[in-house]
């Protein structure tokens, strides 16, 4: 057991940081969103609990990607949101990505938890865009219920942690947007 950690420490940079995530989580851990922001986004964003989600491996498509609230008070257009989840297991841990525009993230990992159709993806991603000169860290929650057209009620939360911004481009550490698809519905996208 302890030739596992000691493996994994052997690859990292003094500077990396280590955030320990327990096995098939049935809610969000404090470490990724304290309390507090949880019971503010959930004001503006469904975070279904549960360690039964349903499976929503698949490319889909948030057409129009609508902007609800911004704790910044931005208010704008934005562009869709096409995301990725693949490879959910019997634990259900997942790879995410999306793009959007642009830029594009990866999850260092995404944990998906619900119960029955409803269900929330949380992951810790990585963006950048070398276009516009930035990249950051954020927390995404994806939320929605699984339905025979696609992902009915389509939520989507970011909440930034760190961020190199040379034209100050994106939000600032600490804020957070929610947006919903505008339509009501994520639809699966059957060829790219």
């Amino acid at each position: 057991m302890l030739l596992l950690p000691l493996l994994l420490s052997g690859c990292m940079k003094p500077t990396d940081e280590i955030i320990l995530l327990p096995v098939k989580n049935s809610t969000i851990p404090e470490v990724v969103l304290s309390a507090e922001e949880q019971a503010t986004l959930s004001q503006y964003i469904p975070i279904h609990e549960g360690s039964e989600p349903p499976n929503v491996e698949g490319d889909w498509l948030a057409s129009p990607m609508t902007l609800t609230f911004a704790s910044d008070g931005y208010a704008g257009e934005f562009y869709d949101m096409h995301w990725r989840l693949e490879r959910q297991n019997e634990r259900n841990f997942a790879t995410y990505k999306e793009w959007q525009g642009d830029a594009s993230a990866q999850g260092r990992e995404a944990h998906v938890i619900g119960s029955g159709d409803d269900f929330t993806i949380y992951t810790v991603e990585r963006s950048e865009n070398a276009v516009r000169g930035w990249s950051c860290e954020q927390v995404t929650l994806v939320s929605g219920t699984k339905c025979e057209a696609g992902i009915k009620g389509y939520s989507y939360a970011i909440v930034m942690r760190n961020k190199t911004d040379e034209r100050g481009v994106i939000i600032e550490p600490d804020s957070y947007r929610v947006f919903t698809d505008g339509d009501g519905i994520s639809l699966p996208i059957t060829s790219l």
